[in-house]
């Protein structure tokens, strides 16, 4: 994979994170009422809203990346499939 590839998967990657984690956030916050747990959790804080938001924000996360991966992964083997049969 080229670097410019690389690049820009790796940039997509953290934009669609952080965007998908202030999405989450508000729908964290609309559904429950509260902010989500935060990294340093408050004593009072359930387990349960801890480990759901853990679950969810990891799960939301790695799907983006992945799909953005294979996503770049496919454009740079349609692009050397290109340059190739113009050979």
């Amino acid at each position: 994979m080229s670097k410019m590839y690389d690049l820009a998967g790796t940039a997509a990657s953290l934009g669609g994170v952080a965007l998908s984690n202030k999405v989450l956030t508000a729908g964290w916050k609309k559904v429950t009422g509260n902010e989500p747990p935060a990294k340093n959790p408050d004593p009072d804080e359930a387990w349960r809203d801890i480990i759901v938001w853990a679950l969810l924000t990891g799960l939301v996360g790695t799907l983006i990346k992945v799909g953005i991966q294979r996503a770049i992964a496919k454009m740079d083997s349609d692009q050397d499939n290109t340059s190739q049969s113009e050979i």
